[in-house]
């Protein structure tokens, strides 16, 4: 069992600061929009700018197979995106979530982002179900400089615990992954830190072959729980919960100024009344080939960022000034923890399920606005991301 949570949760084990590699920088490409009309491909990646309500936004979108998911900053809020209908080849309708919209918010009314592929980028409507008001969408594939481009595959596979059963329960085990252009050194760096995220060590070892020594492993595993359950406990009817699955995938939150920060979510299921599930953020600075740490964005002493984070978790998650943190948390107080991530409008630390408050309240994401940090910001990181 311990070695299975240990392949379910590659990422859960290391909650480690942000570690940053990313795409090569295509050069004839640099600051410049796509200019082919290529057709939507089934799976793929792609950077996005432009406007949503006339307000300028960048978006990251990724799709494999008949999933998407994304996620793109508006008013200084983080939101993400997930499948909610396929229309055709070129056309989709996302939802849009909060990262505490329904658990918080009961008021909460779904958003949805409907998007038709004009051959260059995306065309369409936000919708808001609360006051049933559209507004427009326009976005570009577009990779400026500093910025990397990558491709979306998955690599999937189960086992049976019975092989000869139709009913048999089984084991599943997928790796959604991203891979960077290797043309120059930058993109050589950052395809070796994405193999690095599920382990794969070794630079010049096909993801395939690395997923799939991780995979016989992970049945391995699971085939010797089988056994184990049938030899003692035979009558406990084992077979109804060992429908084990093991999933993990890397997407894009940030993507410029020589930086890119890469979400790995991991989530198992092991038996029990329900999974786990996790994200480990991974923040490169590829310019310096470094994965970074909190101290390469901030300087400032623990007690005085506590102070900006309980701050910021009351605004984000409406905590009122006389309420206890614990009515939303399992303690009275927060602390910053190594898995943090940022964007363009500022910095965040995200806990997991079980790791501050209980699995119904999900991820809790503390954002922080850049102004919060003003004095602290490390200058050279500053600089490169034009902060004013």
């Amino acid at each position: 069992m311990k070695k299975l949570i240990y392949l379910s949760l590659l990422s859960l084990l290391a909650i480690s600061a942000c570690n940053n590699t990313s795409n090569n920088n295509n050069s004839e490409n640099t600051d410049s929009v796509k200019k082919n009309n290529e057709k939507l491909g089934a799976t793929f990646y792609k950077r996005l700018e432009g406007t949503i309500a006339g307000k300028p936004v960048v978006m990251h979108l990724q799709k494999v197979d008949d999933d998407y998911s994304g996620v793109y900053s508006y008013n200084e809020a983080w939101l993400n995106l997930s499948t909610d209908t396929l229309i055709g080849k070129d056309s989709v309708v996302l939802f849009e979530n909060g990262f505490y919209d329904y658990y918080f918010d009961k008021d909460a009314k779904q958003k949805r982002i409907s998007l038709k592929w004009n051959g260059q980028g995306f065309t369409g409507t936000w919708k808001n179900d609360k006051d049933n008001k559209t507004y427009p969408v326009s976005l570009i594939e577009k990779y400026p400089e500093g910025s990397y481009q990558f491709t979306a595959a998955v690599y999937q596979d189960s086992v049976k615990a019975m092989l000869n059963d139709e009913k048999s329960p089984a084991a599943q085990i997928s790796f959604e992954y991203l891979s960077a252009k290797t043309d120059n050194d930058d993109g050589k760096w950052l395809d070796k830190q994405l193999k690095q995220i599920f382990d794969i060590k070794m630079v010049d070892v096909d993801r395939n072959l690395g997923f799939k020594k991780i995979a016989d492993a992970y049945f391995k595993d699971y085939k010797n729980q089988i056994k184990d359950q049938q030899k003692n406990s035979p009558d406990r009817g084992f077979l109804q919960w060992m429908n084990y699955t093991n999933n993990t995938q890397q997407s894009i939150a940030y993507n410029d100024n020589n930086y890119v920060v890469v979400d790995f979510l991991a989530d198992a299921y092991t038996g029990g009344a329900h999974g786990n599930y996790g994200s480990t953020m991974f923040c490169f600075d590829v310019k310096n080939k470094k994965q970074m740490v909190l101290s390469d964005i901030v300087k400032i002493d623990s007690n005085t960022l506590q102070k900006i984070l309980e701050k910021n978790l009351r605004k984000d998650y409406n905590i009122k000034p006389n309420e206890q943190l614990s009515s939303v948390l399992f303690d009275n107080f927060i602390k910053p923890n190594k898995n943090f991530y940022f964007n363009a409008n500022g910095l965040a630390f995200m806990y997991n399920p079980y790791e501050v408050a209980s699995y119904a309240q999900g991820q809790i994401v503390v954002f922080i606005p850049y102004s919060d940090l003003k004095g602290y910001l490390v200058p050279a990181f500053v600089e490169r991301m034009k902060i004013h």
